[in-house]
């Protein structure tokens, strides 16, 4: 073996160009030329002199920075035993700088400031007028896929800030979709601690991959905004405008949406799970899950879900500090609205122990769905060691809707067992308050602190509505055995509050080593009246049907305390703890009047281990252990007849769930090359889970008919492994990016009396490549593809194994005159099985064709066309535990637009910003 010296030596002395003065301090970072790692991290001493010894012969790279210098980077080459002498290193003053910062190394557009990644946006050309989020894609590490979701060195971005402070709330795309790129100043993306981690000093292991976009001075004199108008055939029209008006600290913004192609918001934090295209995802009840639709209208940028919707939303932002940045208020109001109608059809298989039954369904529905909704922050720094902070938000919302049901139940033979008519009416409120308070003191001996927070959440839904049902039951004759029908009025009126309070002190014990001890208190109160009325003599609703009425009350009190070591050094965070709690449950059945008391004293065992190999690459290892109370629907005894051949039951003896969560990452990022390697592992098993005890008839005068009751059952896990690659081709300039998922889940329940053991598992493969050639053209080539595989114990001989694939391919090309043009195409391949024979591939081609106008290409004329092949259907598909269905319903199919984009500024003096 060959021993590697490491004798070589680099030495110098800072300066000031201008005064001719050393600068001591200043900081030095060492990276390793080829890969970027960081390799060391020095300060010049007293006399402004530095010396970096012991390095290995090869190339490196030396960043300088000095508070109000601009950065200097130095491109360095050492032999091994050399003396490098680099004699005066001279920084420039910013203030001397007219235009940019001059600095020696090609890579001056980015640098580390610790864990921080900065980017100086205007390095990354983009088109004129184009957004923040056009000029993210161009940003190495970074990747923004085409729903806007952005990934940074591997993890997900969960929050984007506008000079450090939050914008329109947690939605992410009111900064990236409309604010323009030639506003931003600086990208910074860095991993976000959390608050009680930033006031005490010490890393509790949880981030959040945050970005914060700081903006040039001269944009926060003067107002920006853009306004889109567009309108087509088929009643197609979609109408934005976003204003933003910045002075100093003090930021106002305001936007209108009016849409009938399914743009509802501007946040992308749900469209993870519920995104464009295919998504398969572990249910809670241990069913694969996969979903080309959406869940919450008013929580996403663009509707879905199924139907057809047209909506509405305004919404303003208001933030400004005050008294030297003592005080700071954030805020935002919104208003939703969406109208929805639709038609859908269910194909389902149900598993039973000795036979199958096939369900079809039809279902035409309409909705009307309105919000207003507020949140605001307050933060007052009271001295330089006390801080107060006051957050809250809420929502005041109507819903009304009415939809028809048709369907038919065969058995394994062909033969009609039963059919049903439904149809419901409904109308209701729902009401959401949440505020948080935390009193923050630290001392002067550091790494002792206290805090106090005080969390109050409410949550309540008011409904009124009208079940009319028709049920007919055959025999193997197909003659009818027995009509069931139900004409009821159903008042439900739920709500939860929730309040407690948490004191968390810290105390340091050595270096590095800290001690937390932490107190809460919590108290939740339940409220759940369902109210099923029969019609009486008269035909009035009066009649309480007591089977599917009740009103009861669960309450929850509990006491808990802990304690915790946590280590922090540079390059090792570990924390080790446990809380213990006592529950105290109280269950009161109003209309029986009967009360059933009983406690639970649980253990909260958690750890973890957060080691940075070097500031770009790192590993996290996490434990935590928590139990899961059961809800007032799971324990509420009533039954929910609200689909009438599958009938829901609570139970109130259901005992709380425990759940142990490990998970483990590792992420390495190299910056100069782009490359960055990430895998993510998670596994978790679940005692007294909470499923379900389900019965169907095979026989008799409700054949067909299914009850379901909530039990706990032993046995459940789930785990998954998250892995990818990416890097860039250097010499054609393309990034390619890479990876695997894998998903396994066993869920256990009762099915017809006998205990159903059911195993999901699905194997994925992922490969991308992209290309940006500045004013000449992009593309986006994505391709997905999975094997889902089920089988359940009560029915080895049924099977259910298939195969899904996902492709996605976006092109824009710079035409001459400025004109351009735009091609999207999203095919979507499912396999057929022995169950679903039908064809439900589908590919969505949108393009456009359009002309840039006015002065610096700030406007865009175009013509643009959705899903130009017409195949466009939602589509959804659930393999449960001993159910397999598949969903297809209404969704935007072909239409034209004529669109219009104007991207406009002013400076307060009248003059168009630059």
């Amino acid at each position: 073996m060959t021993a590697i010296a490491q004798n070589a030596t680099i030495t110098g002395t800072i300066e000031d160009t201008i005064n001719r003065k050393t600068l001591p301090q200043t900081n030095i970072s060492l990276l390793r030329a080829k890969d970027s790692i960081l390799i060391d991290v020095i300060r010049s001493d007293s006399k402004g002199d530095f010396r970096i010894p012991k390095l290995n012969k090869g190339q490196y790279i030396l960043l300088f920075t000095y508070p109000t210098y601009a950065d200097y980077l130095e491109k360095v080459s050492v032999e091994e035993n050399e003396n490098k002498v680099l004699g005066k290193i001279m920084l420039t003053l910013k203030s001397k700088i007219l235009e940019e910062v001059l600095v020696k190394s090609k890579v001056a557009a980015m640098r580390m400031r610790g864990d921080t990644t900065e980017y100086v946006a205007d390095s990354f050309k983009v088109r004129e007028g184009a957004s923040v989020e056009e000029m993210l894609r161009k940003l190495p590490g970074l990747q923004v896929d085409k729903d806007g979701k952005i990934t940074a060195q591997g993890e997900e971005v969960k929050k984007i800030l506008v000079d450090g402070e939050e914008f329109f709330g947690n939605d992410p795309t009111m900064a990236t979709k409309n604010l323009q790129a030639n506003t931003i100043n600086k990208v910074q993306v860095y991993d976000k601690k959390s608050d009680q981690a930033v006031f005490s000093g010490i890393d509790d292991g949880q981030k959040t991959k945050t970005i914060n976009l700081t903006m040039k001075d001269n944009f926060k004199k003067g107002y920006f905004g853009k306004l889109e108008l567009a309108g087509g055939f088929n009643n197609r029209w979609n109408n934005t405008l976003m204003l933003n008006s910045f002075r100093a600290k003090r930021k106002l913004s305001v936007y209108g949406i009016m849409s009938s192609t399914g743009k509802t918001g501007l946040d992308w934090g749900e469209q993870e799970k519920f995104g464009e295209g295919l998504d398969m995802q572990m249910s809670d009840d241990g069913g694969i899950y996969i979903d080309g639709g959406g869940r919450d209208e008013f929580s996403q940028s663009s509707f879905r879900g199924q139907g057809i919707p047209r909506s509405w939303s305004t919404g303003i932002n208001y933030g400004n500090k005050f008294n030297d940045d003592k005080q700071t208020i954030n805020g935002s109001y919104r208003y939703n609205k969406i109208l929805n109608e639709g038609s859908s059809n269910t194909f389902s298989q149900f598993i039973l122990p000795d036979t199958l039954f096939y369900q079809r369904e039809n279902n035409d529905f309409v909705s009307n769905k309105q919000r207003n909704s507020a949140n605001g922050t307050l933060d007052v720094q009271i001295d330089s060691f006390t801080s107060v902070k006051i957050k809250a938000n809420g929502y005041n919302g109507t819903e009304s809707s009415a939809s028809t049901n048709l369907s038919q139940s065969i058995n394994k033979a062909g033969n009609l067992v039963n059919t049903s008519n439904r149809s419901i009416v409904s109308k209701g409120t729902n009401n959401s308050f949440n505020s948080n308070m935390i009193f923050r003191r630290r001392f002067k001996k550091i790494g002792r602190t206290v805090s106090l927070s005080l969390i109050e959440e409410y949550l309540q839904t008011k409904t009124t509505g009208f079940l009319n049902s028709s049920n007919d039951f055959y025999d193997k004759n197909q003659s009818i055995i027995n009509r069931n029908n139900v004409d009821q009025m159903k008042m439900y009126d739920v709500n939860t509050l929730t309040t407690s309070g948490r004191l968390v002190y810290t105390e340091p014990v050595v270096k590095n080593l800290f001690i937390e001890f932490n107190y809460g208190l919590r108290l939740n109160n339940s409220e759940s009246k369902k109210l099923s009325y029969d019609k009486n003599n008269t035909g009035k609703y009066e009649a309480l049907n007591d089977t599917f009425s009740n009103n009861y009350n669960y309450k929850i009190l509990t006491n808990s305390g802990g304690m915790a070591w946590r280590f922090n050094s540079k390059k090792l965070n570990a924390g080790i703890g446990s809380d213990i709690a006592v529950a105290d449950f109280t269950q009161e059945d109003v209309l029986r009047k009967t009360t059933t008391r009983y406690s639970y004293t649980n253990l909260f065992p958690r750890s973890n281990i957060n080691y940075k190999f070097n500031t770009n690459s790192g590993i996290y290892f996490s434990y935590n252990g928590n139990s899961q109370q059961p809800t007032i629907q799971q324990i509420q005894p009533i039954r929910d007849n609200t689909n009438t051949l599958n009938i829901f039951a609570g139970n109130p003896n259901l005992k709380q769930s425990f759940q142990n969560r490990f998970n483990l990452s590792y992420n390495s990022y190299k910056v100069l090359s782009q490359q960055n390697i990430y895998l993510y592992g998670s596994f978790n098993t679940i005692s007294n889970a909470i499923t379900t005890n389900q019965y169907t008839a095979t026989s008799g005068d409700s054949i067909g008919k299914t009850v379901y009751q909530y039990i706990n059952v032993n046995g459940n896990y789930n785990g998954n492994i998250f892995g990818g690659f990416s890097f860039k081709w250097k010499k054609p300039d393309i990034r390619i990016n890479a990876g695997i998922n894998l998903n396994a889940n066993r869920n256990n329940n009762i099915v017809n009396k006998i205990n159903n053991v059911t195993d999901n598992e699905s194997y994925g493969v992922r490969l991308g490549f992209s290309k940006y050639v500045e004013k000449k053209f992009s593309f986006y080539l994505s391709s997905n593809v999975s094997y889902n595989t089920s089988k359940s114990s009560i029915r080895r001989d049924v099977k259910t194994n298939y195969i899904t694939q996902n492709h996605s391919f976006n092109f824009n090309y710079q035409l001459p005159f400025k004109f351009e043009i735009n091609t999207d195409i999203n095919a979507d391949l499912r396999q057929k099985t022995s169950t679903f024979d039908n064809n439900n591939n589908v590919i969505v081609w949108n393009a456009f064709i359009g002309r840039k106008l006015f002065k610096n290409d700030k406007g865009l004329i175009s013509i643009r066309g959705n899903d130009l092949l017409d195949q466009n259907k939602g589509f959804s598909r659930y393999i449960g535990s001993n159910v397999i269905t598949e969903n297809s319903y209404t969704s935007l199919r072909r239409y034209f637009m004529l669109n219009f984009t104007w991207n406009f500024t002013k400076s307060p003096g009248g003059a168009p910003v630059k």
